[in-house]
């Protein structure tokens, strides 16, 4: 049967540009003329820009440096201070560039993305600048101490590309700037060397993987010792990778590594390695969430040493490598804590660390060539604190606090299980002042690609949406990383878990008398906008509200749609037929139903969008809408898929969100 909407495919054409402008306008209209819009969308921009919140920055040299936003500059500044003035707590700032003025010199709307500083020399910046927000960007080498753009420097055309520094006169280029460069799903697919001074055709080929595949990485690690060693990620899935070691003459050098693990750090000649299944090595297994020291040497193997192996209720978050220090971020049932290790002796010791807060903990910094590293601890109703903690003398200190956005007295945290439909327990948090059906419950979910939900501080939902004695649950459901197990259980052919998990903690709460069915709304992007479509459609009489942001929804053609190819080891593969029938089963826009009374929902993607795809949004609105009126489309033109304008258009979109929720749920 032909999809009535297929041309919603196509961004360029005027019919698709008139049915967004439409749509879009009878959202703003609805929603953003109203005095609680204006309100929300201004305390929300404020809240943003407040000089007291914690300015993250990345130290380099007793500099600090970082990416400020205001509404003197919308598209930020990147401003630096010193160490000394920022511990202080008087930083004493100096604009380096303002982001805007890029805007004419590469001919667009841009915004930055990131600032890739050579650690050796700091000076020398690698500026990643989006066009309007999305996944492309251009890259420009910028030098800080002259506050200009390197002439002659390392400048690449706009693309997906991956650009990282060898050393100051040398790059890994993964170009994406011609389709002949890419796979597939969008992404480099080749690996060149370029010395400075050189042109591109000048430089030197390295790597190549097939079309077929879905990108390919080059980075080098430089250890806190000076010590470096440069290596290729060729990606054939999501999760399926082969590693190489290239050599000082750019040889490629394959490493005998399983295809599903991370490469996540190197010091002292040993490569720090999380395994995702289990591996079998010569006489020795390693079990699956480990975290491994494997020796290397010119490609070669060596002794591996299990650093960390989780328990039923632990997961692997992140690692930072300092000098001497190897540090991990672990979760345990869905808790924050930090492991540490150093090599000493000729094998690893486990360290002693101080007392750490409980709930969320990040490692935001750690400078190189020494010791300290800066992390974040924070939950659901306590602001961020910023700590420095020295590894060397095993010592916490306080950075900054972040100033409360909200009154949290009388707001409880409770944690509860969920029963899912196979049986297996869903840990979610409820966040909210009271404990009545009637109230207002906003239910947030993610679900995939092995990333976990925490329990982080809720800022503006805390102002806006818990002071006013609404609440919040945070869904723990398979498809996460937040156990060992948790991603695995809820890919490709048992996706549905995902939805029957998000469903299963909507009816708990239902049960526990928290909330009921036309006060629940349920709210998920990219994956979570997957997942809670699914649940909306499948089951709309245990939802009074959705909010699906910049969701997929077409699971028979998202292969086709985007960077859609990248993912099938997440989802399946819709050309294979058995593949195909699960992803039907589960499809959003697919299983809409004529006949079926759906309740409000709020669908939002961004124009500019090249990872999902926005006809996703597009489409899955065109058809809800025909027969759902209560439906609304938001899709403005930047911003990309994570939402990367100004904070004005940030406040805009979550002001939209909050007014829909407030009349929805009212």
């Amino acid at each position: 049967m032909q999809d009535p909407f297929i041309y919603l495919e196509n961004l360029h054409s005027n019919e698709t540009r008139r049915f967004i402008a439409d749509a879009h306008g009878k959202t703003v209209s609805r929603f953003g003329n109203c005095p609680q819009f204006n309100l929300l969308k201004q305390d929300i921009t404020q809240q943003l820009q407040d000089e007291k919140q914690i300015p993250f920055c990345q130290e380099h040299r007793a500099r600090m440096y970082h990416f400020h936003q205001s509404a003197e500059y919308p598209k930020g500044v990147y401003r630096v201070c010193s160490a000394s003035s920022y511990r202080s707590g008087l930083p004493e700032w100096e604009i380096l560039f303002d982001v805007a003025a890029f805007d004419s010199i590469l001919g667009g709307d841009v915004y930055l993305e990131g600032a890739s500083h050579y650690v050796e020399q700091p000076e020398r910046v690698l500026l990643t600048l989006s066009d309007a927000g999305s996944d492309a960007a251009y890259t420009v080498e910028f030098d800080v101490a002259a506050r200009s753009i390197v002439e002659g420097g390392f400048h690449f055309p706009l693309g997906k590309n991956h650009i990282a520094w060898r050393d100051e006169n040398s790059v890994w280029v993964c170009p994406a700037w011609d389709e002949r460069q890419l796979t597939v799903a969008g992404y480099p697919r080749q690996v060149w060397l370029l010395r400075r001074g050189q042109s591109f055709e000048e430089a030197q080929p390295v790597y190549q993987m097939d079309k077929s595949g879905v990108m390919v990485n080059a980075w080098r690690y430089l250890d806190g010792q000076g010590a470096p060693i440069d290596l290729i990620e060729a990606a054939t899935g999501f999760f399926s990778k082969d590693y190489f070691q290239a050599d000082a003459d750019g040889h490629v050098l394959p490493l005998n590594l399983p295809k599903d693990c991370e490469i996540v750090g190197y010091l002292a000649g040993q490569l720090m390695i999380h395994l995702k299944s289990v591996w079998q090595r010569a006489n020795h297994s390693y079990p699956a969430g480990a975290l491994l020291a494997v020796k290397l040497s010119r490609g070669e193997l060596g002794a591996a040493e299990v650093l960390f192996a989780p328990s039923e209720t632990q997961a692997l978050e992140s690692v930072e490598t300092s000098k001497r220090f190897v540090l991990a971020s672990i979760l345990d049932n869905v808790s924050g804590s930090l492991k540490a290790w150093k090599w000493e002796q000729g094998s690893w010791q486990e360290q002693i660390l101080p007392d750490l807060p409980k709930g969320a903990l990040e490692i935001v910094d750690q400078p190189w060539g020494g010791d300290v590293v800066c992390l974040t601890a924070s939950d659901f109703i306590t602001p961020l604190t910023l700590f420095a903690l020295d590894l060397n003398v095993m010592e916490l200190s306080v950075l900054r606090r972040q100033p409360k956005q909200f009154d949290a007295d009388g707001i409880e945290v409770r944690r509860h299980v969920a029963v899912s439909a196979d049986g297996t327990h869903i840990p979610y948090y409820h966040v909210g002042k009271r404990h009545a059906p009637d109230t207002p419950t906003l239910v947030y979910a993610y679900g995939g690609f092995a990333v976990p939900e925490l329990p982080h501080y809720l800022g503006s939902i805390g102002r806006h949406w818990l002071a006013q004695g609404k609440s919040f649950v945070l869904a723990n459901i398979r498809g996460g990383g937040e156990f060992p197990h948790w991603h695995r259980a809820a890919q490709k052919e048992n996706k549905f878990k995902s939805v029957d998990d998000l469903l299963a903690v909507v009816a708990d709460l239902h049960r526990r008398g928290y909330s009921r069915p036309d006060k629940t709304a349920i709210q998920g992007g990219s994956n979570g906008g997957l997942i809670a479509a699914a649940a909306f459609v499948r089951e709309p009489q245990r939802i009074g509200a959705l909010v699906c942001e910049v969701p997929l929804t077409d699971m028979l053609r998202y292969t086709e749609l985007s960077a859609g190819a990248s993912w099938i080891e997440e989802y399946g593969d819709p050309e294979l037929p058995e593949e195909r029938a699960y992803l039907q089963k589960l499809s959003p826009y697919h299983n809409l139903q004529a006949a079926c009374r759906y309740p409000p929902a709020l669908i939002t993607t961004s124009l500019s969008d090249d990872r999902v795809h926005p006809a996703h949004a597009l489409k899955f609105y065109a058809k809800l809408h025909a027969v759902s009126p209560q439906s609304w489309l938001y899709a403005p033109d930047n911003g990309g898929h994570t939402g990367s304008g100004t904070q004005e258009q940030t406040a805009e979109e979550m002001a939209c969100i909050l007014v829909f929720l407030n009349e929805m749920l009212k």
